[in-house]
């Protein structure tokens, strides 16, 4: 296991179809003072239930886009901490449409649910840089088809981890990424024919960790295809890089 002062546990690592070892996206970082969700995918819940995680403790999500396959599991998480007694206010970031968002789900499709949890949401500017407790949060633009997405990078006094949520390779998420120890980088297809500017594949992201040169590279999004070719893919993008290269499963802590 990767060890530094911030704890990353890796709740979901597939992608928007069902399977039965990986849920949608998500991840929980945790410091001395924090804990705050990137993506509330469907299933992320059980896994942090998995993990006997305390959900009076949450600070803050951060929602990269707004796929379903991201995001599909906050307003479960809203009932969650009503019914948990959580009696502070929660943080909520994402792109600008999350007000929106948030508006259509809480006054229209779970009215009942919208007094239960005081929210306080923070639509990211792109580039912008927010602070939670401990952690600074700085976000850019990544390339997902028409869907505004963020990457984010995520830094405490001693570590700095990268998600690049989903992307097709980005320089703006490369250039973000430069400096972090930690590069969580999605892999959604192998090499091949494929729609442009969407995801990333082995070789392409071969290509982005030799830019960035993070310490650890673990894929996540991967597809049912790319856990298949698991030593392909890994021995392909580890002879191109010194960083210490894996392929991240659900309940995985970097």
């Amino acid at each position: 296991m990767f060890r530094t002062i911030m704890r990353i546990t890796m709740l979901g690592t597939g992608t928007s179809m069902p399977d039965s070892t990986r849920v949608q996206s998500g991840a929980l970082v945790e410091t001395q003072s924090q804990r705050v969700l990137v993506d509330i995918g469907s299933g992320v819940l059980h896994r942090l239930a998995q993990i006997d995680f305390n959900f009076t403790s949450l600070d803050a999500v951060f929602i990269t886009h707004f796929h379903v396959d991201h995001c599909s599991d906050f307003m479960t998480l809203l009932q969650t901490l009503w019914m948990s007694g959580f009696d502070k206010a929660l943080s909520v970031y994402g792109p600008p449409m999350i007000e929106d968002w948030l508006q259509a789900l809480r006054d229209s499709a779970f009215p009942y649910l919208a007094a239960k949890i005081e929210l306080r949401v923070h639509p990211l500017s792109i580039g912008e840089t927010v602070v939670s407790g401990d952690l600074k949060v700085t976000n850019t633009e990544t390339l997902h088809g028409t869907m505004d997405t963020r990457a984010l990078r995520i830094e405490d006094d001693d570590s700095v981890a990268l998600f690049s949520s989903d992307t097709a390779p980005s320089q703006r998420v490369i250039d973000l990424a430069r400096g972090a120890d930690i590069l969580i980088h999605e892999c959604n297809w192998l090499d091949g024919p494929h729609p442009e500017g969407v995801h990333t594949s082995p070789g392409e992201l071969a290509r982005i960790v030799q830019e960035v040169a993070p310490r650890l590279l673990a894929l996540t999004h991967v597809s049912p295809e790319v856990v298949a070719d698991r030593d392909s893919v890994l021995q392909q993008i580890s002879a191109e890089t010194d960083a210490r290269v894996v392929m991240s499963e659900d309940l995985m802590q970097l």
